[in-house]
């Protein structure tokens, strides 16, 4: 008799094992799918900052160009402007380069 109570009870212990290992395994992939879909999420921010950041470099390398467009050629196109008002005593070309601060005067 104490060998069935022994093999009983090395059974029932067996079997609670066994469920106890059965939950703990699904946990852990209930654990890892959570996982895996916080990942999946960071991936997608990441590749959305990625665009975000090209566009601003598109942006940039735009606003130096024409910055670099109007250093080169704004000085120019003012000078004749100003010329061309003093020539033709164009009152507009005047009032536009009055508005933005610049007065053009005969030689």
């Amino acid at each position: 008799m104490p060998i069935k109570l022994v093999s009983t009870a090395a059974s029932s212990l067996a079997i609670l094992f066994s469920l106890w290992f059965l939950f703990s395994s699904w946990n852990s992939q209930n654990l890892q799918r959570g996982l895996q879909t916080q990942q999946d999420e960071i991936q997608t921010h990441q590749l959305a900052i990625q665009s975000q950041q090209q566009q601003i470099q598109a942006q940039q390398q735009l606003i130096d160009s024409a910055s670099q467009l109007a250093n080169q050629v704004g000085p120019s196109v003012i000078r004749d402007l100003q010329t061309l008002q003093v020539q033709n005593k164009n009152q507009k070309i005047a009032s536009l380069l009055r508005k933005y601060g610049i007065e053009a005067k005969s030689n």
